[in-house]
């Protein structure tokens, strides 16, 4: 098989893994969320109990048993293509060592996500939530990366975009552990208006990803989240600003779809968190939030050095 042939099978392959990923993040999302009580009735007293390791009756209903299913059999694929990745970089000769180096990477998280998998339903220390929850959003990443990284005749991304294209992604992951925490934390509910949000010092419980959520988590007012909530606030406003100063960026260097695609993320994450902050954590609303931080991510992704335009102007 040839190298240009060879290279071209791996990113068809990482498109696949994307994908897969995408649906075991969705689901994984969905899981965790419905344990943690979203959706669940009489609101907010369940999801207080929930974060005191009662388990909601909705927990375990149809939709959560088949969404286990599925999430076992899609991440069992994943492995599976992985590994076929990994033998497709890396044995025949000459070796594809730049993308095998990626497909290492994917398939390292996918192994610490496997290990991790086990201990997350279960849990209350928000440490594990948060390891999953990032987990996979970097493997998603991590997999697009793969699919549009450039053949040796392609440009890559140039200096002052892809140092754009850093910074946005470093503020992104950190936003996204903040996310996490007050998920893990139960912290959703304690800052319920805008802007009006401002921690005191005994307000930051919620961001210690190894301190179990205690009494009042997951209640309305819930003082030991606020200080979480308030980071996660000035947080967005951080990524609004990196993300469409990277758009700029991006449409100055001829990547306009890229450039549209980003700003039109970053305005519709941004409105969604207001509406999931404002609106009493709806389920849906929370699935969205998840859903679009990981495009949001594979956005960004696509302008890191190192990776190509779908198409010209992309």
């Amino acid at each position: 098989m040839s190298s240009a042939k060879r290279r071209s099978l791996l990113r068809r392959a990482a498109w696949l893994c994307a994908a897969l990923v995408l649906v075991v993040i969705s689901l994984s999302a969905f899981l965790r969320q419905s344990n943690a009580g979203l959706g669940c009735t009489p609101w907010p007293a369940c999801h207080g109990r929930a974060a005191l390791g009662e388990s909601p009756p909705e927990a375990a209903g149809p939709a959560q048993r088949g969404a286990r299913a599925v999430h076992r059999v899609t991440a069992s694929s994943l492995l599976v293509l992985l590994l076929g990745m990994t033998a497709l970089a890396w044995i025949p000769r000459p070796r594809a060592d730049s993308e095998g180096r990626q497909i290492l990477l994917a398939l390292g998280l996918v192994l610490f996500l496997a290990v991790l998998g086990p201990f997350t339903s279960g849990s209350r220390v928000p440490a594990v939530t948060l390891g999953n929850l990032l987990g996979g959003l970097v493997l998603f990443a991590v997999c697009v990366r793969l699919a549009l990284r450039p053949s040796p005749r392609q440009a890559p991304t140039g200096p002052p975009l892809g140092r754009w294209a850093w910074a946005a992604l470093v503020l992104l992951l950190l936003q996204m552990a903040l996310g996490g925490l007050i998920s893990a934390g139960y912290a959703g509910l304690s800052c319920p208006q805008l802007p009006g949000c401002r921690p005191g010092a005994a307000n930051w419980q919620a961001l210690d990803p190894w301190q179990v959520p205690g009494a009042g988590a997951g209640l309305s007012q819930y003082a030991g989240g606020v200080g979480v909530q308030w980071l996660h606030r000035l947080g967005a406003l951080a990524v609004l600003a990196a993300v469409l100063a990277l758009a700029l960026v991006a449409w100055r260097a001829g990547r306009r779809k890229a450039a549209t695609a980003l700003a039109a993320l970053v305005a519709l994450q941004t409105e969604v968190g207001i509406v999931l902050a404002l609106g009493a954590l709806p389920l849906g609303v929370a699935l969205a939030h998840n859903l679009l931080a990981a495009l949001l991510l594979a956005a960004v992704a696509t302008l890191l050095p190192g990776t190509r335009a779908l198409s010209p102007g992309l």
